[in-house]
């Protein structure tokens, strides 16, 4: 069986077993670093990975792209006849990537919703951001959601212009979002990594519990650098739980996302600050 119907429930999975099961059955072919960059740095249909150096970064693009529709990096490589797309602003893993600066961006929807709790709701569900670049402002609009449903709101009613309001006021606040710029890269470029120390906060309200981690490194000459990996928040049950509870809710997000990083970045627990 060669091909699998599109749109069935499994199909994402089997796909993504094929996918891994050829990288495998191909390592002696192509080598091990083909397989791991195919079997840990794909979601679905996409991979993203970064290389120590320019010459080991050119090595995997020219072993893996018989196998790839589409390839971008972010050097300007020349003579490699790779017939990379030229559009600067690619879409990765679901992100906007600007590939010139190496930056990752927002881009928001320009269609205005209706002020309802449908169309409130479908406006904080368009801000993609698996990776929690905007939480402490999606975490907002979801208290304001949870406000107009504990008002027993209909989905298409109009809001009160007190609600309406607040809600406009926050909405106004997300064009600043555009013009943000967040490096995709941990670390600068052509810097060599010494030391890695991951250091993760965790805090809560009444509000909301929320935790964010951040990767600390140390160059050769001593120099530091800090990075952005994940942030997670969530709205806190509205009743039934305390501070120190929800302190303590906050403290395991921390340690689910610091297990997740430690498990792709292969990290150990020595270098782990909490």
């Amino acid at each position: 069986m060669r091909v699998h119907v599109f749109g069935n429930s499994p199909s994402p999975a089997v796909a993504t077993l094929g996918l891994r099961k050829a990288a495998q059955a191909s390592e002696q072919e192509f080598g091990s670093h083909v397989t791991s960059f195919v079997t840990r740095d794909f979601y679905v249909d996409d991979g993203l990975t970064s290389c120590p150096t320019k010459e080991e970064a050119v090595k995997l693009m020219k072993d893996t792209q018989q196998a790839l529709a589409k390839y971008m990096e972010t050097y300007a490589f020349t003579n490699l006849d790779l017939e990379c797309d030229s559009k600067p602003l690619q879409r990765s893993l679901g992100l906007s990537w600007d590939v010139n600066t190496d930056n990752f961006l927002f881009q928001l929807s320009s269609e205005n919703k209706p002020i309802t709790r449908r169309g409130i709701l479908s406006t904080i569900n368009s801000l993609y951001d698996p990776l929690g670049f905007l939480a402490p402002v999606i975490i907002q609009g979801k208290l304001l959601l949870r406000k107009i449903v504990s008002e027993t709101v209909d989905w298409d009613q109009p809001l009160t212009d007190e609600t309406a309001d607040e809600w406009k006021s926050w909405r106004d606040t997300l064009i600043a979002i555009e013009t943000l710029r967040i490096p995709r890269t941990y670390v600068p470029y052509l810097s060599k990594t010494t030391t890695k120390e991951l250091h993760v906060f965790s805090d809560a309200s009444e509000k909301a519990i929320a935790a964010v981690a951040y990767l600390r490194t140390t160059d050769s000459s001593g120099e530091p650098n800090i990075g952005f990996i994940l942030g997670k928040a969530k709205v806190a049950p509205t009743s039934g739980h305390t501070i120190p509870r929800l302190e303590l809710s906050a403290a395991v997000l921390a340690v689910e996302i610091t297990q997740t990083i430690m498990d792709n970045l292969d990290l150990i627990s020595t270098q782990t600050v909490k």
